[in-house]
């Protein structure tokens, strides 16, 4: 019901996105590039700051929406993420940033201070960190982007004013992966990796709130991410090797490393982070108790994935 009353916004949104982006990369705006490292799973210079194409005109919407605040938080990071798309910004600053959306989001959503803020607070900027780590492989966030805003739309999450910004995200997401995937010709760079990864934090935030679903559903719900890019910091960590310093070690990497082409790759994690969101719907109504059960599973399924992998690509 829902999307034949608004079929038509969204057609004519995923147009705009397309022309945007389309005119971006052929060159008539102002291009970002980006020349790879080490850490690169690209060679040469690469044209990036799609996200700031994607996220300048959802910010739009938002104010439209009247979602004022969210709306300046997301053009916070948007602007934080294509000034280092640029300018190597530094890591302090970059975090004081995240520490201010984050603190603001909560205070938003009406967490009040606590041990559970705290731990909110501290879930929220791993999660900032984590997305932009993963974002690293053709399409790999986007599509993990689109498969869970897409079930929190299903599972029916979110509040009347967040529905409409989420399916437009992912019409822009599905719109970003043409120019990203198939035509290979653009990144969407910090300028989109972190103002995505508080729009999936932001309405993960809104679940829990309004208790859709627990914290455990959403730990597992995001599991595929969290498990590669957590487990990766901890084994750097074990091996004392320097935390800031850029790597190949992310199981994605390594795979990609391997000569595994980066669509597989990235529609494989995605096909398993379907299959946790299925996961999640199984996990409704259970108990607590019977819940933590699903999540020790499915952490400890994909820890040993990630540990049984760990020569590949070395």
């Amino acid at each position: 019901m829902w999307f034949k009353s608004n079929w038509l916004i969204l057609l004519l949104w995923a147009g705009v996105i397309f022309v945007l982006l389309r005119v971006y990369v052929s060159g008539h705006l102002v291009r970002f590039l980006d020349s790879a490292n080490h850490r690169s799973l690209h060679h040469g210079q690469v044209l990036t700051g799609g996200g700031l194409i994607m996220f300048i005109p959802l910010t739009g919407i938002m104010l439209w929406l009247q979602l004022y605040i969210p709306a300046i938080l997301l053009l916070c990071l948007t602007l934080l993420g294509a000034v280092d798309d640029v300018k190597q910004l530094s890591a302090r600053f970059r975090f004081l940033v995240q520490v201010v959306v984050t603190v603001t989001s909560l205070w938003l959503l009406g967490f009040e201070l606590s041990l559970w803020w705290l731990f909110l607070c501290v879930a929220m900027l791993w999660w900032l960190n984590l997305f932009n780590f993963m974002d690293g492989a053709n399409g790999l966030v986007a599509m993990h982007a689109i498969v869970t805003l897409l079930w929190l739309l299903l599972m029916h999450a979110l509040t009347a004013d967040y529905i409409l910004l989420i399916a437009m995200t992912v019409v822009a997401l599905l719109v970003y992966l043409y120019f990203n995937v198939v035509k290979k010709a653009l990144f969407m760079g910090d300028s989109g990796s972190l103002p995505l990864a508080f729009v999936i934090a932001l309405t993960s935030l809104i679940a829990l709130k309004t208790d859709t679903l627990t914290a455990l559903q959403i730990a597992v719900m995001h599991a595929v991410l969290i498990t590669d890019g957590t487990l990766t910091l901890a084994v750097r960590a074990y091996r004392r090797e320097r935390l800031t310093e850029a790597h190949r070690s992310h199981l994605y990497q390594r795979l990609i490393s391997n000569s595994i082409s980066h669509w597989k790759i990235s529609v494989a994690y995605a096909t398993v982070t379907a299959v946790c969101c299925l996961v999640v719907y199984m996990m409704t109504e259970l108990s607590l108790k019977q819940q933590m059960l699903w999540f020790v599973s499915v952490y400890a399924i994909l820890a040993v994935v990630f540990f049984h992998s760990r020569s590949i690509g070395r």
